[in-house]
């Protein structure tokens, strides 16, 4: 379906720039620097997947961020610490009052200022719309007073400057307009042009931005599903950056100086989603097993190409309370001949001789989803099928576009997936969302009552090094439950031309690709 911002909003985009519409083809490379308008165009395979305009669906708003459109209260910086951004300060007044007072020079794409009381009914519609909201804060209240944003959480929130980066919490204008998914105004400094889904997406200047001039004047944002061809893309100079590079496309532009990747360690981790709810998962000894045949090491090294580190875990190592050390995992190792002798000792068998191992009338067949463009994780599923089938395990792979529909709704066995776990830096976030019996991201029914009550537990606790003992305890028992896999976390590596490309930077948390600083020669 193809979505065009309404006519009304290019009217007033052209109203508040004084500038004429720039959304005819680019320019040649070689026409004058001085004249020529200042153009890149980004390049993915599918990070560029917002579905509407609405911040308060789903994930859209991480990629709405992506595009230089949308800010939040705070940002992070490199370690993945929060500063004021739309805020200016803010204080803690108790244990569960936040008083935050906001920027006042700060106007919307549409020309309205953003005032407190934008920014409470802002979020109180985020929270009536996405069930994530009260996973990341459980707000109690808001109040507004001016510039000045009071919240009320439900109970002690210590990280809320850092859980206030996610992009969930963009700041958008919640008044005049009738469709949120259509047309939503956001205070970033790029705005809008036209939108088709999963194909294109055209921002233009916002010459009324708060901050630093953006120094682009148009930026693309084009879905390639073909890596092959998007790499082509980034070689021939139709395309000047990717996001993120593909492990796999790697060895083609590695060692070009043509070429340039920024590859921080990000907080990505790669794992299976058990579906605890069908009947070959009921047995811990089947999931342990499937952990126990996993080449971590191959996929990381060799099919990642080394822009992957392999995981026994649940966070990467680079954060504090990252990596198996301190932790006692039962797999930390590829150990074939033990999850052999494992399910043998647990009963298994193939009793009717067609090569599948069963118990009491359960075969050891299952089906893992994933998304097509996973090309990384196939292989790594590739290796694995015929692992477990050398031990009578019978494991199909399918790879489709948007498995979501599958897995939201429970109708799944096995999903293989990748998530940002801290991009914010706050462990909560994740345990909330994936671990928590009522996660919303807890597609597998995975339920654990000490790691509920350690959650509880680490939602009030202040004190760094307090906090870091309780996620390190409910690190030990997910690792060790095996309702969920770990075995990979990623790197986020950005490629770009650098004689098209000037002042990229990539965060950890993959929050930011877009803003007003990246320049185009």
């Amino acid at each position: 379906m193809k979505k065009t911002i309404a006519t009304i909003l290019l009217a007033s985009m052209i109203l508040l720039s004084g500038c004429t519409d720039k959304t005819n083809a680019t320019p040649a490379k070689d026409s004058d620097p001085e004249s020529a308008e200042k153009i890149l165009t980004f390049g993915t395979t599918g990070y560029f997947c917002n579905e509407s305009w609405d911040p308060a669906q789903g994930w859209d708003g991480w990629y709405i961020q992506y595009y230089g459109m949308a800010e939040t209260l705070f940002k992070l910086d490199d370690e993945l610490r929060a500063y004021p951004l739309l805020a200016e300060s803010f204080e803690n007044t108790d244990e569960t009052t936040w008083v935050f007072t906001l920027r006042d020079d700060v106007t919307f794409h549409n020309g309205d200022k953003m005032t407190a009381s934008s920014v409470k009914g802002c979020f109180e519609r985020t929270m009536s719309v996405n069930a994530r909201a009260e996973d990341s804060i459980p707000v109690e209240s808001i109040e507004a007073d001016g510039q000045v944003l009071t919240i009320k959480t439900k109970k002690p929130v210590p990280t809320i400057a850092n859980d206030l980066c996610d992009p969930l919490w963009v700041v958008y204008n919640p008044d005049n307009t009738d469709n949120f998914a259509d047309m939503t105004y956001f205070t970033g400094p790029y705005m809008p042009v036209s939108f088709d889904p999963n194909v294109e997406t055209v921002v233009t200047k916002n010459e009324n931005y708060w901050g630093e001039t953006p120094k682009l004047d148009k930026a693309v944002f084009k879905t390639i599903t073909d890596e092959d061809a998007l790499i082509m893309g980034l070689q021939n100079g139709e395309i000047d950056v990717v996001v993120p590079l593909s492990s796999t496309q790697y060895p083609v532009i590695k060692g070009n100086d043509k070429f340039a990747v920024d590859d921080p360690v990000a907080t990505r981790g790669e794992f299976f989603q058990f579906n605890l709810e069908r009947p070959v998962f009921k047995d811990k000894a089947v999931r342990k097993a499937i952990a126990m045949c996993i080449d971590r090491e191959g996929f990381a090294n060799t099919i990642c190409n080394g822009l992957d580190a392999p995981s026994y875990g649940v966070y990467s190592d680079i954060l504090s309370y990252g990596g198996i050390e301190g932790l006692s995992p039962e797999v930390a190792k590829m150990d074939v001949e033990g999850a052999k002798a494992l399910l043998k000792d647990a009963g298994y068998a193939d009793t009717n001789g067609n090569s599948i191992l069963d118990k009491d009338g359960v075969e050891l067949s299952f089906e893992v989803v994933l998304y097509s463009t996973y090309t990384a994780q196939i292989q790594m599923l590739e290796v694995l099928q015929n692992t477990l089938k050398d031990l009578g395990v019978e494991m199909k792979i399918k790879a489709l576009e948007t498995p979501n529909d599958f897995v939201h709704a429970g109708n799944f066995d096995l999903a293989s997936v990748s998530y940002g776990m801290a991009p914010t830096g706050n462990p909560q976030y994740f345990i909330n969302l994936m671990f928590a019996s009522t996660g919303s991201s807890n597609f597998g029914h995975y339920s654990n009552p000490e790691v509920d009550r350690l959650a509880e537990k680490l939602a009030s606790t202040f004190d760094e090094n307090e906090r870091l003992a309780i996620v390190r305890e409910i690190e030990n028992i997910i690792i060790n439950d095996f309702g969920f896999v770990f075995f990979g976390h990623e790197k986020f590596p950005v490629a770009y031309n650098t004689s098209t490309v000037k002042n990229i930077h990539v965060n950890p948390s993959e929050y930011y690709i877009l803003d007003s600083s990246v320049e185009a020669y």
